[in-house]
């Protein structure tokens, strides 16, 4: 009976201690595989970050390389705008040029050339395509009262002189006419009594300074208007918009020859042959 039951005893225990380490086995297996697992995702992870950490240093690069070109073509656009508003304001400026002038009696050539000078002289010079008429204001060609053009003024007569004796403008009359305020000259009354010897003066004036400058004296007429054609209404001690010389252009008309037609003439004398007994 007791053999038996050690017996017994002793297969019982040996199966828990059998089944006790299969378990244990079970178990460690079963980390292993997992450890082996997580290495295996570690290394997957760290690959994945590597490819992660290059694509991003790629992108970096790209980013810098982006930044380096936008900078570039700000400077381009910067310099380019810069350009553009130079061209803006000289498409401008010829807007106004061409605007300016407009189809009148002159060439295109004469009146663009006369535009830009008048431009050029924007207080003492100004010019009216409609009518082909340049006008100078008096006080910058002449000291007051007087009647000789102002060394200021020779300048600017040589230039219209250039122009007036252009190919274009070369059949056009010259007529020059002089205008003043109505203040009567006082210093220079004795030369000049009353406003139409001076305007008439000053019109001569203008005239000779442009033939003295090439301008063929046969195109012109002069003529003084005193202050009897003012722009304005004449103020008290004296209206500088009213003394002005203008220059007109207009077609030239046929010149007529005034040269006296030689004629042949044939005289008669009557000789006396019979002389009368004296008386």
């Amino acid at each position: 009976m007791s053999t038996k039951l050690m017996t017994s005893l002793g297969i019982l225990t040996l199966g828990c201690v059998i089944t006790t380490g299969c378990v244990r086995q079970e178990r460690y297996d079963t980390n292993v595989s997992a450890t082996n697992s997580l290495k295996e995702q570690l290394v997957r992870t760290e690959a994945d970050c590597s490819t992660a950490t290059a694509a991003l240093e790629t992108r970096d690069r790209q980013l810098a390389q982006a930044q380096a070109n936008l900078n570039a073509l700000q400077s381009q656009y910067d310099l380019l705008s810069g350009e553009l508003d130079t061209i803006a304001s000289a498409n401008d400026d010829l807007l106004t040029q061409v605007t300016g002038i407009k189809l009148g009696a002159l060439p295109v050539e004469t009146q663009q050339k006369l535009a830009a000078l008048a431009a050029t002289y924007p207080n003492d010079m100004w010019f009216d395509a409609d009518t082909g008429m340049l006008r100078f204001g008096s006080d910058f060609t002449f000291s007051s009262g007087q009647a000789q053009l102002r060394k200021t003024a020779e300048e600017l007569i040589s230039h219209v002189a250039t122009i007036l004796n252009s190919p274009e403008a070369a059949n056009f009359e010259i007529v020059v006419i002089g205008h003043t305020d109505n203040v009567q000259p006082k210093s220079s009354s004795v030369r000049y009594p009353t406003n139409w010897e001076l305007s008439t003066a000053r019109a001569v004036s203008v005239a000779k300074a442009l033939s003295s400058n090439g301008t063929d004296p046969s195109r012109f007429q002069v003529a003084g208007f005193g202050e009897y054609r003012p722009l304005t209404a004449n103020r008290d001690g004296g209206t500088k918009e009213n003394r002005r010389v203008e220059i007109y252009l207009q077609p030239m008309t046929e010149i007529v020859s005034w040269e006296t037609p030689v004629t042949t003439t044939t005289e008669t004398v009557i000789v006396d042959v019979v002389e009368e007994p004296m008386k």
